[in-house]
């Protein structure tokens, strides 16, 4: 993508209603607005940390939050609590156990409508982070390339994803080390990382790869090869580009076979409950590219669809 239709898709994504405005796979969408709103975070919080006696005495006459503080919804909660002198402690303890606090309805809806901060986002964030690193141990198995992964480098403190033990020939150049990041590479985030990751490891390492699933900018620069989701072919990429979920129950295991991937089977159906709450994360957890679930809950599919997700029903 060009960096001028790059700079105007982000300008115009307000949200997922504005996805079906542009001719892009839905995770790409989903990572520009994803970075978009980081960004805002980290320019408007200090201004809004500044004002918490504002926000303190805003909630003991109204019992709300007020409506200048604009930013996504775990972030109000916890800027909230804060502003009520909880301590850091106190307020990991109210987001990790709802039913415990006062706030217990604002923050249950908090983390099934935050797809940056909430617990549910995060697990989301490692899922598709894990599909993509997993598509890269598989090409290289095919090509029976002897790698070593990071768990492998450790204790190193820069390790890439993967090690190349011989050099591996990509576009005419040897490489050693293969970074996947599932996101989309604009200008800012790769400057960010090129000085983080990628600049050490090639001072560490030598030559090697830095794949960005769902796309990047054309203008990147970089003295590591850059690659998008062409790179390999694997029809795990489907979760990460299209942000599919499919919901079926009769027919769950034939449309699983079709798609080649597997059944989850859903087993909660009391959205503000602890259970619903480690299906979901489990649920996450499992996730290995598509994924077929079977039993699925209208509470679920909100769910699913607040973190971004086109949800396709067979029955």
């Amino acid at each position: 993508m060009k960096a001028e239709e790059f700079f105007r898709i982000r300008k115009e994504l307000k949200g997922f209603s504005d996805f079906k405005r542009f001719k892009k796979p839905r995770g790409m969408l989903f990572s520009i607005l994803i970075q978009k709103r980081i960004e805002n975070v980290k320019r408007r919080y200090h201004l809004y940390a500044s004002r918490l006696h504002e926000i303190a005495n805003h909630w003991e006459k109204h019992r709300e939050i007020p409506n200048w503080l604009r930013l996504p919804p775990v972030m109000r909660i916890r800027l909230l609590m804060k502003s009520l002198g909880m301590s850091n402690k106190e307020i990991a303890n109210s987001l990790s156990n709802p039913e415990r606090s006062e706030f217990q309805d604002m923050i249950w809806d908090a983390i099934y409508k935050d797809f940056i901060y909430s617990p549910i986002a995060i697990r989301n964030q490692f899922a598709r982070g894990r599909v993509g690193e997993e598509m890269i141990r598989q090409f290289l198995e095919k090509m029976n390339v002897e790698f070593k992964d990071e768990n492998m480098l450790r204790p190193a403190s820069k390790t890439p994803d993967f090690y190349i033990e011989d050099k591996l020939r990509i576009d005419g150049r040897e490489v050693k080390w293969i970074e996947s990041k599932a996101l989309f590479g604009d200008l800012r985030l790769h400057r960010f990382y090129s000085k983080k990751q990628y600049d050490r490891y090639i001072e560490l390492y030598g030559d090697g790869v830095v794949v960005y699933w769902l796309g990047k900018i054309d203008e990147l620069s970089s003295n590591a090869l850059i690659k998008d989701c062409r790179f390999v072919e694997n029809k795990a990429k489907r979760f990460l580009l299209n942000m599919e979920v499919f919901l079926a129950n009769k027919k769950a295991e034939e449309l699983a076979e079709s798609l080649e991937t597997d059944v989850f089977y859903w087993q909660s159906d009391v959205l503000k409950s602890k259970q619903f709450l480690h299906e979901i994360f489990y649920l996450f957890d499992s996730i290995k590219g598509n994924v077929v679930i079977s039993g699925w809950s209208r509470e679920l599919r909100g769910v699913l669809r607040n973190m971004g997700f086109k949800t396709i029903i067979f029955d």
